[in-house]
């Protein structure tokens, strides 16, 4: 029942919704992983929960292994506990009634759980089901949980209506602030509800164990439980046409004598399919991971999950390195039109001819940052924040602006009478673009840090930086992109990086700012081996020798880098 009802959902309600139903492979793991040492005759009474329990994959996998436990221990039980309550005609009973917890918002699927936890023996007595259709991160319990385990909702804050924020904001601030994913405040509900000697384990996504705004999460994590596992897919792609990079986190409360190591499992191959897995344990133990730990100790704000090898070479450069890009740079966002179709033409087009040439820019995004150069674009930019009179510029409103007034109109900036219908959404100092600066795309499988030496103005998937006036004589463009594009620095990006696919990585402001910045008498050096990549880059058409000898200036600078820093 419960695989036709997900299956019968459309792609857009599971998206709103947060709705990403569970691969069989992660649900026994994770309840392998959290129930199958309990031990039923200490505790007769475990009380098993998922609060986002959808049509209950998990709950029906917990109910099979706790009552293969009780029917295996039914004589023990019987023995210490009283024979009249523990048969086995009464373990469906027990297990419904007593250990399996659900709750979620999803009318529909808990009506199929509910039948489907019955049909276990659809013949025998059930004294009560404990499954619940509300908010769980509204719903208040009178007890705690020996395990919780699930797959909470992934809802980014673009897609909460202001009233929910609100209420999260007021009830779950210590872990959801800026731009928080509802996840996050599962992650708490998850801690505070499990019981001293309780265990959970979740799939999320694993963007918080790097992401900025994961900040204050990971602190509560870190001050409120001690983590067993970390299982990390990276890039894989777990979910079917998602898209979303995952891990599973198995942890439990904080103890007076805490864990001391974090076990942590890293997948191998990104482009591994789940339909290849028949089960995760053994593919795990079949070495389809990398496996080493981390001191629970060191997972403070910022969590850097390494092996030794890794931190080390990532010690060695923040320890080298005097400066950070922030110090020494400023950032600024590519700009946002608010309606592409008005403010967007093809270089080619004829309008053009008619508008006045200060308002045209040149225009490029993510596809044309390059390593070390700015590819020419075919788009043109109309830079209607310096119109300041629209009779005197009727032409390009006409021609261009005016046939999407109504939606322009519309964005929240201008019904707030911040902007003139006319304007750019987000136009930004053009000072900043019309200088030279380095730009580098928010979103890319590799490092790809360009000069723009020709005043482009860029999208919003496109962040630059500018050199600050006291660093002017310090440090070069040149030079930076030059450590910047090194193989180097791209391995030392990535170590913390925030993993936005298999093939992604999340390129923000607020991530490549805090790259560690050095300079020592390799400067001058790495600089001319930069300025000759660049002049080689440059020309029209490049053949197979010319490439071979980027390769090997390229090399040099690598070669330096790791002189300076002693890697």
């Amino acid at each position: 029942m419960s695989k036709i009802y997900e299956n019968s959902l459309d792609t857009d309600i599971k998206k709103s919704k947060g709705i990403y139903y569970t691969p069989k492979i992660i649900v026994d793991y994770i309840v392998e992983k959290t129930l199958k040492n309990h031990d039923v005759i200490k505790n007769p009474y475990p009380r098993v929960l998922d609060i986002s329990c959808g049509c209950g994959n998990f709950l029906l996998e917990a109910y099979d292994i706790l009552y293969n436990l009780f029917e295996k221990n039914i004589y023990e039980l019987a023995d210490i506990y009283g024979k009249e309550y523990w048969q086995v005609d009464n373990i469906h009973n027990h297990v419904i009634s007593n250990c399996i917890y659900g709750v979620d918002i999803d009318k529909e699927a808990i009506e199929i759980l509910k039948k489907s936890l019955i049909n276990k023996n659809k013949y025998l007595y059930i004294e009560k089901i404990n499954i619940y259709c509300t908010d769980s991160l509204k719903k208040t319990w009178s007890n705690k949980f020996d395990y919780i385990i699930g797959n909470p909702p992934y809802i980014g804050h673009k897609g909460l209506d202001k009233k929910y924020k609100e209420y999260l904001m007021k009830n779950y601030n210590e872990v959801y602030r800026d731009k928080a994913d509802l996840y996050f405040c599962f992650y708490k509900k998850i801690i505070d509800l499990l019981d001293d000697k309780g265990l959970a384990s979740v799939i999320t996504p694993r963007y918080f164990l790097e992401s900025p705004s994961g900040k204050y999460l990971r602190n509560y994590i870190a001050k409120k439980a001690d983590i067993k596992e970390i299982v990390d897919f990276l890039g894989a792609n777990i979910f079917k046409n998602i898209g979303i990079a995952s891990c599973i986190m198995t942890f439990c409360k904080k103890k007076i004598k805490k864990l001391e190591y974090v076990d942590v499992l890293k997948i191998m191959d990104e482009s591994i399919k789940v339909d290849n897995i028949e089960n995760l344990r053994e593919f795990i133990n079949n070495e389809g991971f990398k496996r080493f730990k981390v001191e629970q100790d060191s997972l403070k704000d910022e969590w850097i999950i390494i092996n030794n090898i890794d931190k080390d070479f990532y010690n060695k450069i923040q320890q080298k390195c005097k400066y950070t890009l922030e110090d020494i740079a400023v950032s600024f966002q590519g700009i946002i039109t608010g309606c592409d179709k008005a403010f967007i033409l093809d270089k080619e087009d004829e309008r053009i001819n008619k508008i006045d040439s200060k308002l045209i820019k040149k225009w490029v995004k993510n596809k044309n940052i390059y390593k070390y150069v700015v590819k020419d674009s075919n788009y043109r930019l109309i830079y209607s924040n310096d119109i300041k009179d629209e009779k005197n510029n009727s032409i390009v409103i006409k021609e261009c602006i005016s046939k999407y007034r109504e939606k322009l109109e519309n964005r929240r900036e201008c019904k707030n009478n911040i902007r003139k219908w006319y304007e750019l959404q987000w136009g930004r100092d053009k000072k900043l673009f019309e200088s030279v600066k380095i730009m580098y795309p928010y979103k890319s499988k590799e490092n790809r840090f360009a000069i723009d030496y020709n005043n482009n103005f860029s999208s919003a998937d496109v962040y630059s930086f500018i050199i600050k006036e006291e660093y002017k004589s310090e440090f070069s463009q040149e030079y930076l992109v030059g450590i910047l594009n090194s193989s180097i620095y791209d391995k030392y990006f990535k170590l913390t990086a925030k993993k936005m696919s298999k093939t992604a990585y999340d390129y923000y402001p607020n991530k490549v700012m805090k790259i560690k910045i050095f300079k020592d008498n390799n400067y001058k050096e790495i600089e001319n081996l930069s300025k000759n990549i660049i002049e080689s880059l440059k020309k029209s058409s490049l053949d197979n020798e010319s490439y071979v000898k980027i390769g090997h200036l390229q090399q040099k600078i690598d070669d330096l880098i790791k002189d300076s820093l002693e890697l």
